[in-house]
């Protein structure tokens, strides 16, 4: 994500300070450090090296939560700024010898999402327009840019329907595999679950998912 790029919610004042984290000279020269010295700054209270963390990790960590949000925006947002206060807290409490700051990062929105869903029950899914990816297309597109733009709409919230009708064991480790392509090894340092575990389940949610979609539908996904 650009570091010129406007955040898509504003983070705790009492973190950063703005609604949009300024990039200043610090930030720029920070921008290139491993997430480990990153997250070691941020264990001290660094903010500067909390928005490159932040900034490096928002869009993909988004993506997983608005996933298992059901599409839900406001909902997924919600629980990216609870999963960020968590990392800015809890910074110094990362050891390096038990894993690296990534998986370590999506362990806690992941765990921030499951204390959520079990306390407000958040289940429906539901995709948004914004979401399946429709927006105005040019003219010159005519009838039939805006019937392939519905028909994919159709897709992804049939695929959102079929995922959220997974366990949650399954349709977390679909997410994790698929959305944001971590290796089988880090979705056991994320879940705490063995490698083996959950191959068996991305399989057995794979071959659901192909079931409740169909065979067109199933290939496309």
């Amino acid at each position: 994500m650009s570091l010129t790029a406007v955040l898509p919610f504003p983070l705790l004042p009492s973190l950063v300070g703005s609604a949009a984290l300024p990039v200043t000279s610090v930030v720029t020269a920070m921008a290139t450090l491993p997430d480990r010295a990153l997250l070691e700054r941020v264990a001290g209270g660094d903010t500067d090296a909390f928005t490159i963390l932040y900034r490096r990790f928002e869009r993909p960590v988004f993506a997983m939560l608005l996933r298992l949000a059901g599409g839900r925006r406001a909902v997924a947002e919600e629980w990216l700024q609870e999963a960020f206060t968590r990392v800015w807290l809890g910074a110094a409490t990362h050891d390096p010898s038990r894993g690296e700051v990534r998986p370590w990062v999506y362990r806690i929105a992941l765990n921030t999402a499951r204390s959520e869903m079990a306390r407000k029950r958040y289940r429906t899914p539901h995709v948004s327009i914004d979401e399946a990816g429709i927006d105005l297309p040019d003219r010159a597109a005519g009838e039939s840019g805006v019937a392939a733009r519905l028909d994919e709409a159709r897709q992804a919230s049939a695929f959102a329907d079929a995922l959220g009708r997974l366990p949650d064991f399954m349709r977390e480790v679909v997410v994790l595999r698929c959305s944001r392509e971590l290796t089988f090894a880090e979705i056991a340092a994320v879940t705490g679950a063995p490698q083996g575990t959950l191959k068996s389940r991305f399989h057995r949610a794979v071959a659901a998912l192909r079931k409740a979609l169909g065979p067109e539908q199933g290939k496309a996904r």
